[in-house]
């Protein structure tokens, strides 16, 4: 267990995000082709991962108690937020993650699990579980990226905040 989780323990960047209906019809991308997400696993066990779709559009109002009811519908279903706690299975290759936060409440108190494979610096994750998305049973397919340095952090940091117009 120990060399599984010192393979994931760290910040990764998205690279991609992708959904295939159970069904195999073709794949989608429900988030846009090019999301931009952070995926952070802590040594001691926590996790956080937060994806959106890649835009520059930002809200008329700069108070974030007072953006109107449909710019917030509008960006929810633009974005996958969640964090808790998570657990290694090595022998399947697995990490489940125990969703103690979302912004879709629906999956506070579950469990998802993701199979992973690794390729030097980068992770690919699939939902070992379908996922209800769009009215549809999906797999979901993620490609992480680990982020290595203090100073690839800070700039993936400027650049993460300014696709979203926060610079």
């Amino acid at each position: 267990m120990t060399s599984l989780k010192n393979e994931i323990v760290g910040s990764w960047k998205l690279l991609s995000y992708i959904e295939i209906p159970v069904g195999g019809d073709d794949y989608q991308f429900p988030l846009g082709q090019k999301p931009k997400g952070i995926l952070i696993l802590s040594p001691d066990g926590f996790m956080s991962v937060q994806i959106a779709v890649n835009t520059s559009s930002r809200y008329e109002n700069e108070d974030r108690f007072s953006v109107s009811d449909s710019d917030l519908a509008a960006r929810a279903k633009q974005y996958i937020a969640f964090s808790g706690t998570y657990t290694i299975d090595s022998e399947y290759s697995r990490v489940t993650y125990n969703i103690i936060t979302s912004l879709h409440p629906n999956w506070e108190g579950e469990k998802q699990v993701r199979k992973m494979d690794f390729e030097k610096d980068i992770m690919y994750q699939k939902s070992v579980d379908p996922v209800l998305s769009g009215g549809q049973f999906v797999h979901v397919y993620m490609t992480w990226q680990r982020v290595h340095k203090t100073e690839e952090i800070e700039a993936e940091s400027e650049e993460f905040s300014r696709g979203f117009g926060f610079l």
